[in-house]
């Protein structure tokens, strides 16, 4: 009886190939958050119609930042898409000024951002640190 063969190890090209897989599921990703945070975004002036009220300077600031979270997940896949969204995750926690929720919310958001980000470091080899925020 023979043994069966061991397993061969990955070549370079493998695991370059593996790395770009990751790399666009990641980025996918990442693109789904920002699409989130845009429907989210466009809650925000029925929420603010109960409290506040709502006048037309919020409503554009809503409908614009919703705009640009889109914009952001479509240009994720450039090399500075990353550093965009996440400065776009700047903007989305900003819109607690208007309702305190979105504090929370966008804590929550930028957690699972981040959570992203390192997910890919591992996996990919980006960089670490601070510099993950930037791609």
């Amino acid at each position: 009886m023979s043994e069966p063969d061991a397993p061969l190890a990955p070549t370079p090209e493998q695991y370059a190939e593996r790395a770009r897989r990751a790399n666009k599921a990641t980025r996918g990703a990442l693109a789904g958050i920002l699409g989130l945070e845009a429907v989210i975004v466009l809650l925000i002036p029925r929420a603010i119609a109960f409290t506040t009220g709502l006048g037309p300077v919020r409503t554009g600031l809503c409908f614009g930042l919703a705009a640009l979270l889109v914009l952001g997940a479509g240009l994720l896949r450039r090399p500075w898409g990353i550093a965009a969204g996440s400065a776009l995750q700047v903007l989305f926690v900003a819109t607690g000024v208007m309702i305190a929720t979105m504090f929370l919310i966008g804590a929550i958001f930028i957690a699972i951002w981040l959570r992203i980000l390192m997910l890919r470091h591992e996996i990919v080899g980006s960089p670490g640190g601070l510099r993950m925020l930037a791609g």
